[in-house]
């Protein structure tokens, strides 16, 4: 492929960033042009070359540089590898008009230095344009014959073979730059696409991964905080059938609500539930055990040992465990004795959660939302969550390494 041709591209600014280069084209053959003409007078002033040669060169001349500028931005924006009638018709035009201008004014085959790079723009392929230069090169040498009466051929045979052999090369060094240019702003068109591509995608599993932690949030908190009230509610009214409704009871459905209620109220402002304060872990759990004492009247022991900080992401994951495993003894087993455990063995801090009720079917179980959150929280900081559905002491365990967890 040999083209040289200036493809307009449009800028962002909606401007033809092309038109420059055609403008440059314009005014190469203008000046083209007007050092013709100035050969043309100076041979005929000088030289002694005839005035009708001289007068027939500057018409023919004048007559093809306004036939090029009037096609020549129609050709430079057609689009690259491909040559129309146009492009033949400029070519054959081109190397014929060149051809008689030397003919009639011999000095003006220096004007080849316009004409090889012209045709090299025009030819659609690398052959083409050897092929184009090699007939403009003869042709000029033909034209240069009857005025060197016979005696200094091989001279002019000489020039003509030099300007051919200087035309491919040049021609070739050219087009490797426009061919490698052309290649570059393909790949930083497709670099370009890949990265909005990837910048699109990011921003898709960035939300994607910002829509499962809130999931998470809220069924860690606000839906058990929610559960627990409806529980409570249905307390309240089986009481109240009964005649024996207490305030304590009241008292408890307000507490959960407004809990609720603190909870959504901190997840809409863009954090999640602060539930391990200063007192850390252990006693985040104490509050745990005893809202689910008040709540549900079920016997639960809270059995802790001293064991590593962690930080609070660890401690947050953990504490989540445990409220899931006592919302489950809650709603599911039927259980009147839970033990909840913190404890640290062979360098994993470990929450534990066992139950005395009916058990339940670990593998459906262990894919419901709550307990695949929990073990994907987990995983993300190096622990692990374990589920054993055996009646009379089903048990919900998490672990997260101390060096992974430590503060």
């Amino acid at each position: 492929m040999s083209q040289l041709t200036a493809t307009p591209v449009v800028a962002s600014d909606g401007a033809d960033v092309g038109l420059p280069t055609t403008r440059g084209w314009i005014v190469a053959f203008l000046a083209a042009g007007i050092l013709g003409a100035g050969i043309a007078v100076a041979s005929a002033v000088v030289a002694g070359i005839p005035w009708a040669s001289a007068v027939a060169a500057l018409t023919l001349l004048g007559a093809y540089t306004v036939f090029i500028l009037l096609v020549l931005p129609r050709l430079l924006r057609r689009e690259a590898g491909t040559m129309g009638a146009l492009d033949v018709v400029t070519m054959v035009v081109t190397v014929v008009v060149v051809a008689l201008l030397t003919f009639l004014v011999p000095w003006l085959a220096m004007l080849q230095f316009w004409v090889f790079p012209l045709l090299w723009t025009l030819a659609a392929s690398t052959r083409i344009a050897v092929g184009a230069c090699f007939v403009s090169a003869a042709s000029i040498f033909a034209a240069l014959l009857p005025w060197t009466g016979g005696g200094s051929w091989a001279v002019m045979a000489f020039v003509q073979g030099a300007s051919f052999v200087s035309a491919v090369v040049l021609g070739l060094w050219i087009s490797g730059i426009s061919r490698y240019g052309s290649e570059r702003d393909v790949l930083v068109a497709e670099l370009t696409a890949a990265q909005s591509e990837l910048a699109s995608l990011h921003h898709d599993a960035g939300a994607m991964a910002e829509r499962e932690r809130l999931t998470a949030e809220m069924h860690d908190t606000i839906a058990q905080s929610l559960a627990g009230t409806v529980m409570l509610a249905q307390r309240a009214r089986r009481e109240l059938v009964e005649g024996a409704l207490s305030p304590s009871t009241l008292e408890l459905v307000e507490e959960a609500a407004r809990a609720a209620l603190a909870e959504t109220r901190e997840l809409v402002a863009g954090g999640a539930p602060a539930s391990v304060g200063a007192g850390g872990l252990t006693e985040a759990l104490r509050t745990v055990v005893a809202r689910a004492v008040r709540e549900t009247g079920l016997d639960v022991e809270l059995v802790t040992s001293a064991v590593p900080p962690l930080d609070r992401e660890a401690e947050v994951a953990l504490l989540r465990c445990a409220q899931e495993g006592l919302s489950n003894a809650r709603r599911h087993s039927g259980a009147r004795r839970v033990e909840v455990t913190l404890a640290e063995r062979h360098g994993v801090v470990e929450v534990t959660v066992r139950d005395d009720g009916v058990g339940f079917d670990a593998t459906a179980h262990a894919h419901g939302f709550g307990i695949e959150g929990l073990r994907a929280r987990l995983g993300a900081l190096g622990g692990s969550l374990e589920v054993d559905g055996t009646p009379g002491a089903a048990t919900v365990r998490a672990g997260v390494p101390v060096r992974t967890g430590r503060s």
